[in-house]
């Protein structure tokens, strides 16, 4: 069991033994007591919304300023059906590079989906490759991710 759950446990565990406090050995009003419990649901409704980013499921947080792609899986927009696309990467972060690999959820753009295919296919010959964030400006087209050709030896090297 990692350290971070133990310490969820603990942070959970306090609060309700402080519920149980509150509830059962104080003479506070009963509506101070439901609001408490109250609260506290809210509290934990909120922490379980907070630690999906954690799980598995896919960051939609900005990717790191440098990284290694490793796969993606790419879903088109299907005009028929409304929905728009989006893309999945499996990125190392190059300044972490002991963490292992995170998903990221990109909207998709026709313009880095095909530059992404490109390095995937590269990196299949044995190519390595780092992306890295870039700035967006109104005439260029991607969503401000370029990608460089490395060594092997440079691949998780800060700059």
């Amino acid at each position: 069991m990692s350290l971070a759950i133990l310490g969820l446990t603990a942070g959970f565990i306090l609060v309700l033994v402080f519920l149980f406090y509150l509830t059962v050995k104080t003479d506070l009003h009963i509506a101070v007591k439901f609001l408490a419990v109250f609260i506290s649901a809210g509290f934990y409704i909120i922490q379980y919304e907070s630690l999906q980013q954690f799980t598995g499921w896919p960051s939609t947080d900005d990717l790191p300023e440098k990284f290694v792609l490793i796969a993606s899986d790419v879903h088109e927009p299907n005009q028929k059906t409304g929905e728009e696309g989006v893309m999945y990467w499996w990125i190392i972060d190059s300044a972490n590079s002991q963490q292992p690999p995170r998903v990221y959820q990109l909207p998709y753009e026709a313009e880095v989906h095909k530059k992404t295919d490109q390095i995937i296919e590269q990196q299949k010959k044995g190519s390595q490759y780092v992306g890295r964030k870039t700035e967006r400006s109104s005439s260029s087209a991607g969503s401000g991710v370029s990608f460089e050709k490395i060594s092997k030896s440079n691949r998780h090297k800060k700059k």
